[in-house]
């Protein structure tokens, strides 16, 4: 058992120890924050959102904050043909990606058919796009931890007309 002298001088090493390791952590942020132009231009390059880009589906961009969750992407690709669920995993707030889709998916001429916009966040969002040649889903799940988004392809049917729906 500690003596109270012994007990005393070992709070004051602790002390001494929790003290050295908050001001070698403050001179660290301060050099790391001086403001030399080449660590500031470093320092932007690094804080910079990942660019946006086309991955499988060469006409449909993806927001480069989500990565490609390949345990559950299923592509096949074939001869003039792409098709498939690609799934992305990140966290970016539903509204923020419902607003992205919209926006990249006309850029690259595809038309809005529907959207379905649930009205809380753990329930699915769902966008639907189509072209001449094919439809494209997109789920977007926003959970706690992370936002799940389903880009799903098929191509249409010849006989399906000029859209999901057909007069018989």
């Amino acid at each position: 058992m500690l003596n109270p002298s012994g007990r005393i001088q070992g709070i004051i090493i602790v002390a001494a120890m929790a003290v050295l390791l908050i001001v070698g952590m403050a001179g660290c942020t301060t050099l790391n924050g001086s403001n030399d132009s080449s660590s500031s231009s470093s320092t932007e390059e690094s804080s910079a959102q990942p660019a946006n880009l086309y991955r499988d589906f060469k006409d449909i961009l993806l927001p480069g904050e989500m990565k490609v969750d390949d345990s559950r992407t299923y592509i096949v690709q074939g001869p003039g043909l792409t098709t498939g669920i690609l799934t992305l995993k990140g966290y970016v707030e539903r509204d923020s990606l419902i607003d992205f889709f919209k926006s990249a998916m006309a850029r690259d001429n595809w038309t809005e058919l529907a959207s379905f916009k649930s009205p809380s966040k753990n329930t699915s969002s769902i966008l639907v796009f189509q072209k001449a040649d094919r439809t494209a889903i997109i789920n977007i799940n926003e959970q706690s931890f992370n936002t799940y988004v389903e880009i799903a392809v098929a191509p249409m049917s010849p006989s399906a007309g000029s859209g999901l729906m057909r007069n018989n």
